[in-house]
């Protein structure tokens, strides 16, 4: 029942006792005004208490939601507060290791410059201490004999038809490359020997590329470079072998730069790409 009903209710009822009381006269009337009256003193009270205790367990019980609610929401803003400072430690944690990277950053870049400085350091250092040296490839293996050395120094002068003194060229070192005995029909191990004299190894260079390529069995004399400086040089295998079919001179000078003589001008290119760029120039 709700409360417009309930305060309708005696309202209804006085009404029906106000009409009954028209049938029976005025003195009943008036007598049953007075008691319903009455009846309705007597009822306010009730009705008070009644409202009071009604408000009482709305107001407990909208305490206890509302409680329960303030509870969640602190144990929620007590997380925010936690999840807050954490993300802002992290940040300061992020930002701490961007800075330490970015410095990071500088110094290894500094440093691979250095390696790559040092590595053509190295390098250079190597190809200089094989100054004197010479690689023979195509030497039928086993014709050095036991005294490679000996076999050398008189046997350059007679291959290379080279005037010296008692015949002979004086030698440091002389074996064969430290790659396995090949079978016998595969391809001889090349020969690396060490001249005494520099000057000495420049005229065998010179007599290697006068006479060298034209006896029998062929053999071929090429400096002796470090592996680094040799992958270098190959790389620029098939610029010259287009230079050599538009018969255009050119020189692959130390350590590795192609000089091309082109209408008596001469033009040195350091890297492949540029010099396959002068050769479709060319074209």
């Amino acid at each position: 029942m709700s409360l417009e009903d309930y305060f309708a209710k005696p309202a209804s009822s006085k009404h029906r006792k106000a009409k009954k009381s028209t049938k029976t006269g005025p003195v009943e009337a008036e007598q049953a005004n007075m008691e319903a009256f009455t009846s309705a003193d007597e009822t306010e009270p009730n009705l008070l208490m009644a409202m009071e205790k009604m408000a009482e367990k709305i107001m407990s019980a909208m305490d206890n939601k509302i409680s329960t609610v303030l509870e969640a929401i602190h144990e929620q803003t007590v997380q925010l507060q936690t999840m807050s400072q954490r993300i802002g430690d992290a940040e300061e944690r992020i930002a701490a290791v961007e800075t330490l990277a970015s410095s990071v950053d500088v110094k290894t870049t500094a440093l691979e410059k250095q390696v790559r400085d040092l590595e053509d350091h190295i390098d250079d250092l190597e190809n200089r201490g094989r100054r004197c040296n010479v690689r023979i490839v195509g030497l039928p293996e086993g014709d050095e004999g036991s005294d490679p050395v000996n076999f050398f120094e008189k046997w350059i002068p007679d291959h290379l038809q080279i005037t010296t003194k008692a015949g002979r060229i004086k030698l440091d070192r002389a074996h064969r490359s430290l790659a396995p005995k090949p079978g016998l029909n595969q391809r001889p191990r090349s020969v690396i020997l060490k001249f005494h004299n520099f000057t000495d190894k420049q005229r065998v260079m010179e007599a290697a590329r006068r006479v060298g390529g034209d006896k029998s069995p062929r053999v071929l004399f090429f400096n002796d470079f470090s592996a680094a400086l040799v992958k270098k040089r190959k790389a620029f295998d098939q610029v010259k072998a287009r230079l050599k079919v538009k018969k255009v001179d050119y020189a692959l000078l130390y350590p590795a730069i192609l000089r091309v003589t082109v209408d008596g001008k001469q033009k040195k290119l350091s890297s492949p790409e540029e010099a396959s760029a002068f050769v479709d120039a060319l074209e």
